[in-house]
Formats: structure tokens, C-alpha cells, sequence
């Protein structure tokens, strides 16, 4: 069970903190060129076309995606992960405002349902009969709360914003692969984004050292495909990393569920970890 955790432990931090970031957005700029390509007419009466998806390269992927992504604002999430017969599952929803939150409730082999909320910058974490059924209220900047260090990666792996700066060096090539899917209403081009880990900044550079370190023998290039919809969003991603297999999904861009902190009878005070 021990190596079958590490085994999906690492893809998810990378998953949580490239998925939910790349396809999160963080605050960029409007990205160019994401208007429909126009549709030629003659002077008969031409039938509409399907709207095209803007053309995404490497050179703009970063910011083409931030900058839609941005203005909608928000979307709900689905995510499965799958290594050494174990399957992670989780659904969520993201608020893409000036202090970002992000709500994800996950089944996780051996360890049962557990729910996350991220809300004004604090954590709130529910892992069952572990905390009473009740959530953990943890402050990462706290420095007196011994918690606070435990989970203030994982909040940063929460947090859309973070992991965009600085990744669009990592990105080695993006190319359209396949035909567009119909997903979440859309026709959906799927695109093949190689990433250079050895490039990657932010959060998801200590969980790839850290794989590292153990051992864990890293690939030279990941390799994601997103499925972009004509107006920049993304509707789907999928990889397969360290013999692992993920699949997220992505939809009611702009209207995302509303995320809330727990009620004050919903919170715990006891350390489930204390001796």
C-alpha cells in the first residue's frame, strides 16, 4: 500500500499543481486571437461554420489559456487518477477571484472521503472518522500551529493561481493531435503539450526534486493533451505519468459552484495527529 501511495502521490501533486493551474489561470493579460475564425460568405446565402479554435501554439499556450480561463471567472472540476490497481477520485469546483478558493471533495485508496476547501487563504480539511467528520481549520502561515507546515504545500497545490508565472519555458511544443471532441457543448481540439520538468518552477519543483530524491526515476519530458475549446477554455486533460493514468475534466466555465468555509459547528479543534 506504501509504494502504491507514492506511486500516485507524486503525479498528484503535479497533477493539482500544473491541472488546476494550467487550467485554473492565474491573472494574465487577455490573450490575442481568441475570437472565432470569421466566416467566409459569398453572394449566396453561405451556411455557418463551427467557430475554430483559435490557433494555440508553445509560444502563446500559457497565455492564451490564463487569459480566457481568467475571464470566466470560474468551473467545476472532475478528476481520476490511476496506478497499481489503486484509483484516486475526486470532483471540485474553482473561484477564480483576487484571493482565489477551490473546493475538492476525494476518494482516496485507504484512506476513505476526504474534502478540502481553500477560503480567504485558509485551509479547511474534513478527513472523516479521522476528524470527527468535522473539518480541520489550518492557517499556513501560522508558525505556531505544528499543521500549518504539513499543509501549506498542499494549499499551494489548491491554489489556481499559482504555478502559472514562469512555466511557459517549460512548455517544449504544443501540436494539435486528432480530430475536436464534442465535450461539456463544445467542439474541443485536442492539443499534445510536451512539458521540460527540468524546466518547471513553483510549487510543482519541490515535488518533482522530492521524486527525485527518493529514487523515483523522473522522464525526460511529460507529456499532457488538453482538449481547447473554441473560446480558450480547456474542457479536458489527460496524461499518463510514472505509470500512472490521469484524467481531468473541466466545465460550467463562469458558473462554477459558490465555495463557502465550513459553519463554526462544522470545525474541529482536536489535532487528529497529536499523540
Amino acid at each position: 500500500m506504501r509504494s502504491s501511495r507514492r506511486l500516485l502521490a507524486v503525479p498528484a501533486a503535479v497533477t493539482l499543481a500544473w491541472a488546476l493551474a494550467a487550467c485554473g489561470g492565474g491573472a494574465a493579460p487577455a490573450a490575442e486571437g481568441l475570437s472565432p475564425a470569421p466566416v467566409e460568405t459569398t453572394s449566396e446565402a453561405a451556411a455557418p461554420e463551427t467557430p475554430e479554435t483559435a490557433e494555440i501554439t508553445a509560444a502563446n499556450f500559457v497565455e492564451t489559456i490564463a487569459g480566457a480561463q481568467q475571464s470566466a471567472g470560474s468551473y467545476d472540476f472532475t478528476m481520476t487518477m490511476s496506478a497499481a490497481g489503486q484509483t484516486i477520485s475526486a470532483t471540485g469546483s474553482a473561484q477564480l477571484t483576487d484571493t482565489p478558493e477551490v473546493a475538492m471533495s476525494m476518494e482516496y485508496p485507504g484512506a476513505g472521503s476526504m474534502e478540502m476547501r481553500l477560503v480567504d487563504s485558509v485551509m479547511y480539511m474534513n478527513m472523516g472518522e479521522a476528524t470527527g467528520g468535522k473539518f480541520l481549520q489550518i492557517d499556513p502561515t501560522d508558525p505556531s500551529n505544528p499543521l500549518s507546515a504539513s499543509f501549506s504545500e498542499m494549499t499551494g497545490d489548491l491554489d489556481p493561481t499559482k504555478g502559472m508565472a514562469g512555466q511557459q519555458a517549460a512548455i517544449v511544443s504544443v501540436e494539435k493531435a486528432g480530430e475536436p471532441e464534442q465535450l461539456d457543448g463544445v467542439a474541443a481540439q485536442p492539443y499534445q503539450v510536451v512539458i521540460d520538468p527540468s524546466k518547471i518552477e513553483g510549487p510543482q519543483r519541490d515535488a518533482i526534486d522530492q521524486a527525485a530524491a527518493a529514487g523515483v526515476a523522473l522522464p525526460a519530458t511529460f507529456e499532457y493533451t488538453f482538449w481547447i475549446g473554441p473560446d480558450g477554455l480547456a474542457r479536458k486533460m489527460a496524461f499518463d505519468l510514472l505509470g500512472s493514468q490521469t484524467e481531468m475534466t473541466f466545465s460550467n466555465w463562469g458558473a462554477g459552484a459558490p465555495i463557502v468555509a465550513p459553519t463554526a459547528d462544522q470545525i474541529t479543534t482536536e489535532d487528529p495527529f497529536a499523540a
